[in-house]
């Protein structure tokens, strides 16, 4: 007993037994529905009313860590994201969560709540954790001694909201009177129109105007951006080199895009029906890996595989998303392409480029820790216009740096790249520190808070998640006419709800769902972590 009080003292035996009951806890199912991450909060909770508090300070290095891979994560699609869709986007977004805000400051404002509560209110209303992590170091700043304020109307609103979204999503079907297998089928149909597979189509060529020229004179026609990577001549198939001059009756294997591939129809010959696998071995084509630091940011034209080795990249692959390479696409890593030639040159290409996969699992831990130093020194930076002390603070600094950096690629002159694994890892690793912590500061108050208001702080949140989800889903289905399944991970997102989107994924066998939220994600997260801010800032 003497060792458990002695251990309870220790902050990182705390921390770390709070994470693991409340992993345990975030992942009991009811009805399907668990708690996720939240588990943490609510562990930590019962820690803090016992008077197992948790350091300020690994509460902050939880947040930062969080943000900054929040930000590197979405910093590559948000503002593609902006530049394809912004605007429909920008619209569910923003105005659902908009929505939420204004009726939290109304609320606030009739029933009297404080400015710390009703930040912390709409934050867990929305389930949005980050938004949280923004109220609570604004808070910090103006008023330190309402912060568990703030992480008590979150614990209260979080439950509602968390079932709320989960229900509503497998209520859509209904409510919209369309099956779930109907929906994926349109949503299939949809997804081949916008973006057609890349094929692979064989040409016999008939055409005299081509006769006698070599095939690096043909591409650089441009008459077609699909590529040529195979020629069958009398029985006997090689890789098109750049040099081979093209006589009557080649016949040449080209892949891209349906219209593309139509294009090089057109001035080449007929369509035909050949088997263009080499049987003796000397054209086949392999995955080769984007992994040598030197080639990051080379465009294809540089690369010269055509003119250095005779081999010839036909798709590259990013992100889930397959094209035909052109010159000046720039390599990125983790980039996987399909490269056709003969053996030596397919090897001599990945040397150049690849062979060094386990790279792509490293992280440079210097431009990682650069990166979030320059994200808290750009937190603490002045602004002006928002009043004399005021600034963003070291979690609003880390994500917008986060931001940027994701979508540069780079600092300066030195390219960071964060695999995947790194980022989830540091992700949730932040995640549950910061909740710990403010679960832990939280449990102080929270009982007897409860005690004295928690039914109406309980109706409040409510409403906050009752408006929000009623704004979204009247944008997605009735205005935009979204497909359900899209609907369900669209409101996901903008409730930054992963249970939702487990529960929108369920609805059908596609990929909708996860589309909609990745789309979604970053415009509703970087909303809510204004507008939860705004809120204490009108109301203070």
């Amino acid at each position: 007993m003497e060792l458990l009080q002695t251990l309870l003292k220790q902050p990182l035996f705390v921390l770390f037994a709070v994470i693991a009951l409340g992993t345990l806890l975030g992942a009991v199912k009811f009805q399907g529905i668990t708690l996720g991450p939240a588990g943490v909060f609510f562990a930590a909770l019962v820690f803090g009313h016992f008077g197992h508090i948790l350091p300020h300070e690994l509460t902050e290095l939880g947040l930062v860590l969080f943000v900054y891979s929040v930000g590197l994560h979405a910093g590559p699609q948000f503002f593609g994201i902006l530049r394809s869709r912004g605007l429909s986007f920008l619209l569910v977004g923003v105005t659902s969560t908009a929505a939420g805000a204004v009726a939290a400051v109304i609320l606030a404002k009739v029933l009297e709540l404080s400015a710390s509560m009703t930040g912390g209110l709409y934050c867990g209303a929305t389930t949005c954790t980050p938004a949280l992590a923004a109220v609570l170091d604004a808070v910090q700043r103006a008023v330190p001694d309402q912060a568990t304020m703030a992480s008590v109307g979150y614990g209260v609103a979080y439950p509602f909201s968390l079932i709320c979204v989960v229900v509503t999503i497998q209520a859509l079907p209904r409510i919209m009177r369309i099956t779930a297998a109907r929906a994926a089928e349109l949503y299939q149909q949809e997804q081949q129109a916008q973006t057609p597979v890349l094929e692979e189509c064989c040409f016999r060529l008939t055409n005299p105007n081509f006769f006698g020229r070599t095939i690096d004179e043909l591409q650089g026609l441009h008459i077609s951006q699909a590529v040529i990577c195979r020629l069958k001549r009398a029985g006997v198939i090689q890789s098109a080199r750049p040099q081979i001059i093209l006589q009557a009756d080649d016949v040449l294997l080209a892949v891209g895009l349906p219209e593309e591939l139509a294009k090089l129809e057109a001035v080449l010959g007929d369509v035909v029906v050949e088997n263009m696998a080499d049987p003796t071995g000397a054209v086949s084509s392999e995955l080769v890996v984007v992994s040598r630091k030197e080639i990051y940011g080379k465009t294809m034209r540089e690369m010269a595989l055509w003119e250095r080795f005779g081999a010839v990249a036909t798709r590259v692959r990013r992100g889930g998303m397959e094209f035909t390479p052109h010159g000046s696409l720039q390599l990125e890593p983790g980039d996987v392409l399909r490269v056709v030639g003969s053996r030596e040159a397919i090897n001599s290409t990945a040397e150049l480029i690849g062979r060094e996969e386990r790279r792509l699992d490293e992280t440079s831990i210097i431009t990682f820790a650069a990166g979030i130093a320059l994200g808290v020194a750009v937190g603490y930076l002045p602004l002006p216009f928002m009043g004399e002390g005021a600034h963003l603070g070291a979690g609003g600094g880390a994500f917008l740096v986060g931001l940027v950096l994701g979508h540069l690629g780079h600092l300066g002159p030195v390219r960071i790249y964060v695999p995947n694994a790194a980022k989830h890892l540091m992700r949730e690793l932040g995640l549950v520190i910061f909740l710990a912590g403010a679960g832990s500061r939280a449990g102080e108050k929270f009982v007897s808070v409860v005690q004295q208001s928690g039914v109406e702080l309980l109706l409040v949140g409510a409403a906050i998640t009752i408006v929000t989800v009623s704004v979204a889903l009247f944008l997605l289905l009735r205005v935009m006419r979204w497909n359900i399944l899209s609907g369900g991970g669209a409101l996901s997102a903008c409730m930054t709800n992963p249970p939702g989107l487990a529960a929108a994924s369920q609805l059908a066998d596609a990929d909708a769902a996860a589309v909609a939220f990745a789309s979604v994600y970053p415009v509703g997260l970087i909303a809510k972590i204004v507008l939860a801010q705004a809120i204490f800032l009108v109301l203070q």
